[in-house]
């Protein structure tokens, strides 16, 4: 039979310290590392004979000692919803694309005519309502009107 290995709770923990510990140049050297464990971890220089109150000991320790802070993760509701593939966006996107062929406009990425539709709308152009889709097609239509190209 063979051993089942449990799984260590303190593991991720115990990579951050790690992580943490190779982004403060000063703590690089052994000699050095170790001593500031036994100073802050109640003299404990192993990170795998440390609880789990020691280890965060340490990870706000090697903050101060100037390891950046990860940034809180944004948001599921502040990911950018994915382009919907319906008639409206289509046609907006065929306008779009009209008026870059005839340089009408000076970006004609997808992503410059994004911008503009939030600008215009405050909506992304995955999630238009019927009332905004009328808008920024009357103001396509107006930028194409003032450069010459013929938007049907």
């Amino acid at each position: 039979m063979t051993a089942v290995k449990k799984p260590d709770p303190l593991k991720v923990l115990r990579q951050k310290v790690q992580v943490l510990r190779r982004q403060v140049a000063a703590l690089a050297d052994d000699d050095v590392w170790r001593p500031f464990l036994a100073n802050h971890a109640g003299g404990k220089t192993s990170t795998r004979e440390m609880t789990e109150r020691q280890l965060i000991a340490v990870v706000k320790a090697l903050h101060a000692a100037g390891a950046p802070k990860q940034p809180a993760a944004r948001p599921a509701a502040a990911k950018p919803f994915p382009y919907a593939d319906c008639a409206q966006t289509r046609m907006l996107r065929a306008i779009w694309a009209k008026l870059g062929l005839h340089q009408a406009i000076d970006n004609p990425a997808e992503e410059a005519l994004a911008d503009l539709i939030a600008k215009l709308t405050g909506q992304q152009l995955g999630r238009l309502t019927n009332t905004a889709v009328d808008k920024v097609k009357r103001v396509l239509k107006a930028m194409g009107e003032r450069k010459g190209v013929e938007i049907a």
